[in-house]
């Protein structure tokens, strides 16, 4: 029978006691310490974690503590070890495998916040409170307000002029109720349009103005639309805010979450929308002017003429002009669609 040099600390005394630990049937350790015999069952054993080549702890019942060095004995005699710890400590004796897993790890994590984190914004976004959405918009617009916006100098008759193709436009859409148009002059931003989360689209005076007609306007227009329809600035904002993201699709509950209405407004406007959402929202905005009977052609021509005026900068989430695709390319994409 194999036995396992080990140290008692009896629990009564500071003095370390030596002991042979054995295992004289199964279920069963038989400690022999100094003449004196005890037995336990090994339900009743609590074995420290491995740690390395640490020794190991056995806590016995109302007698105190051994230490044992580790052992592939004490996992024979003591079952019910837990499968993580095991892993784990395999890991550490290969290193190949450790490094393996180390890389796996890391792609793990970028694959999370490459597709998982977008596919769960993706879910929550759908069910975020229609107040929240409505408190959320307000907050980022008296911040862009108070930063870049001021009343707009159009006439009264032009803006509900402009009003009403826009509600035309967006007519029969899913969330056609929640649109609203606005304006405001903006000199440091110059030609823009942006779509919040509520579904308010503001427009600057200074795109009214570079446009050459209104079949242009509506063409931006059509894409801040797409962009509200699949709520782009929600998720963008909470693709931002993993914890909030995660905690709500595990969960399926976002009462809890009254930051997001003080941390979203934030990254909303620091944040740009992706390549995909800017491709959907070009691609709706294609299928709702053909709809209207309107050629997505004028889509590509007022970019062009965006793109004259800002070059590729990027505003961040609140420009028109995304530097995500670049505008040549969202160009030809226009035209390609009004040939199909």
């Amino acid at each position: 029978m194999s036995a396992l040099t080990a140290t008692w600390f009896d629990g009564r005394s500071s003095r370390a006691r030596p002991g042979q630990l054995s295992c004289p049937a199964p279920g069963t350790l038989r400690l022999e310490s100094e003449g004196e015999v005890l037995e336990f069952a090994t339900a009743e054993i609590e074995l420290s974690p491995r740690l390395g080549r640490m020794p190991r702890t056995l806590r016995m019942p109302g007698e105190g503590h051994l230490q044992v060095e580790d052992s592939p004995l004490l996992d024979q005699w003591i079952s019910g070890r837990n499968k993580v710890e095991g892993w784990a400590d395999w890991l550490e004796r290969r290193r190949t495998a450790a490094i393996g897993a180390g890389v796996a790890t890391v792609l793990g994590v970028v694959l999370f916040f490459q597709v998982g984190l977008p596919w769960m914004a993706n879910k929550v976004a759908p069910v975020i409170p229609r107040a929240m959405e409505v408190q959320i918009s307000k907050q980022a617009m008296a911040i862009i307000d108070r930063m870049h916006l001021g009343p707009s100098r159009l006439p009264r008759e032009r803006r509900e002029e402009l009003q009403g193709k826009f509600r035309t436009l967006v007519a029969g859409l899913p969330r056609a109720d929640q649109f609203k148009l606005d304006f405001r002059d903006a000199p440091k931003l110059g030609p823009n349009a942006f779509a919040l989360p509520d579904g308010q689209v503001i427009v600057t005076d200074q795109l009214v103005d570079l446009v050459e007609s209104d079949e242009e306007l509506l063409a931006v227009l059509a894409h801040e639309a797409g962009h509200h329809e699949h709520r782009h600035g929600m998720r963008r904002a909470l693709e931002s805010s993993a914890v909030v993201v995660v905690a709500g699709f595990l969960f399926g509950d976002l009462s809890g979450t009254g930051s997001l209405s003080v941390s979203i407004p934030v990254l909303l406007l620091e944040s740009n929308f992706s390549r995909g959402h800017e491709r959907e929202a070009d691609q709706f905005a294609f299928a709702l002017l053909k709809r209207r009977g309107q050629s997505p052609a004028t889509f590509g021509t007022v970019m062009e003429r965006l793109s004259r005026h800002h070059g590729e900068k990027d505003m961040g989430a609140i420009s028109y002009l995304s530097s995500h695709p670049a505008s040549a390319e969202r160009i030809e994409a226009a035209r390609r669609a009004a040939e199909e």
